[in-house]
């Protein structure tokens, strides 16, 4: 056990760089967190649980239509910064160009999938939502740039002001009787704001210079590996949420949509690890990115491990203090949840490294970890609700982390191959 520990600790400080950068990065987005919680608990309580069941509907279709409308242009991006090692604006332009036409379609589909999910005819509410969505691809896909070369600060300031302004100013308005209409013109005109703010920051300071490197292309052929792979792990990440609304109401869906906060919350500094973890490659051969991998997954499992131990002996009081005692029943859910963020941030930690090592086999490795998921969900929540949600997460992250590892180790293992064979005389 000493040797084990003594292992895991010179593990966590190796990639003193890293880890800093994602702490701070964390650290902003821990504020940011603390400040969306503290929204969410406000509409849980102001609200009725069927109308929070609907709100944590309308977010996880926008997370899954965020992404699904990025069709792989955000990887192609990223892999254009690490390949150059700077932010062309052509090409920055191009992407967001993309993404907006892509949003508008985006929206029309959340409007549709949110009334069959929660059979509530008035369109205005999900229309409202999924104007985030137009948010999202500016703010994603800038930012997404500016990580890859190592830039936190903004992103940082970003974070915790839309936070702040989401919780002062829409929740005055929840309290004033706004509704649920109030949490959706609050949460999407931020979310607007902060698209345009950070483009046009970044977009300022973005390479303009003529360089020898070609534009990327943005065909379907060059996208789909991203494209599979981005949407299948939004999909990942919020099915269970909508399928427990659809199979078993609006109501289990707002219990479950609280056990998740606990979920994100302990995700965010794993989340950050992955994000920085292409800085920290930029510019290398990607058969040294192994190494890098399973460091960074070690280090993010191992910053996982505490904080889902004490959440999940203390989640029924916390549950109940947060958000009254009507979500008591959610504890056992919020255990489930904890337990699979261990093997979750190793697979978070690891995944934007494979996409951009190996894109065909990261497609793999998601899609067949969102069958996995999706098959779990469809026969546990029928008869568990959410409990059965929590087991399907459990299942599907344990098996993204290793289908992840392997999709790295086999392409290491291909390069390494033809660089022995390159130097056989």
């Amino acid at each position: 056990m000493i040797g084990f520990l003594a292992r895991a600790w010179a593990r966590l400080l190796s990639g003193r760089l890293l880890v800093g950068r994602a702490i701070a990065l964390s650290f902003g987005r821990g504020v940011a967190s603390l400040l969306s919680a503290a929204w969410v608990i406000l509409i849980a309580r102001r609200l009725t649980l069927e109308q929070f069941g609907d709100v944590s509907v309308a977010l996880a279709l926008v997370l899954i239509l965020s992404t699904l409308s990025d069709l792989g242009l955000q990887n192609i991006l990223a892999r254009d910064v690490v390949d150059t090692e700077r932010i062309r604006r052509a090409v920055l332009d191009a992407v967001v160009a993309r993404r907006l036409v892509l949003a508008a379609v985006a929206v029309v589909l959340l409007i549709v999938l949110y009334v069959v999910a929660t059979h509530e005819r008035n369109v205005l509410v999900p229309f409202l939502f999924g104007l985030s969505i137009v948010g999202a691809g500016m703010y994603n896909a800038t930012f997404s740039a500016y990580r890859a070369r190592g830039n936190i600060r903004l992103e940082i300031g970003t974070e915790i002001g839309s936070r702040a302004i989401v919780l002062v100013g829409g929740g005055l308005w929840v309290i004033a009787g706004g509704g649920i209409v109030a949490v959706a013109i609050a949460y999407s005109g931020v979310g607007l704001a902060s698209g345009l703010f950070v483009y046009l920051i970044v977009r300022s300071r973005s390479a303009t210079a003529a360089f020898d490197h070609p534009m990327p292309s943005f065909s379907l052929r060059e996208a789909a590996p991203f494209a599979l792979a981005n949407t299948v792990g939004a999909i990942y990440q919020r099915i269970d949420n909508y399928l427990v609304a659809l199979l078993r109401g609006a109501a289990a869906a707002g219990v479950y949509g609280a056990s998740y906060r606990f979920q994100d919350m302990n995700m965010i500094l794993p989340a950050a690890m992955a994000q920085l973890a292409l800085s920290d490659v930029s510019g290398s051969d990607p058969h040294l990115r192994m190494s890098t991998a399973r460091r960074v997954a070690a280090q993010s499992a191992l910053l996982a491990l505490v904080p889902a131990i004490v959440l999940s002996v203390f989640a029924q009081p916390v549950l109940v203090l947060l958000f009254g005692s009507r979500f008591a029943i959610a504890a056992p859910i919020v255990v489930l949840l904890m337990i699979s963020t261990v093997p979750g941030a190793a697979a978070v930690a690891m995944s934007l490294l494979a996409a951009v090592t190996d894109p065909r086999r990261f497609a793999l490795a998601t899609g067949t970890s969102l069958a996995v998921n999706v098959a779990a969900n469809l026969v546990l929540i029928p008869p568990l609700s959410g409990f059965g949600a929590g087991i399907a997460m459990v299942i599907s992250q344990t098996y993204l982390a290793a289908a992840l590892y392997w999709a790295l180790w086999r392409r290491t293992a291909e390069l390494s191959a033809v660089a022995a064979t390159a130097g056989q005389p």
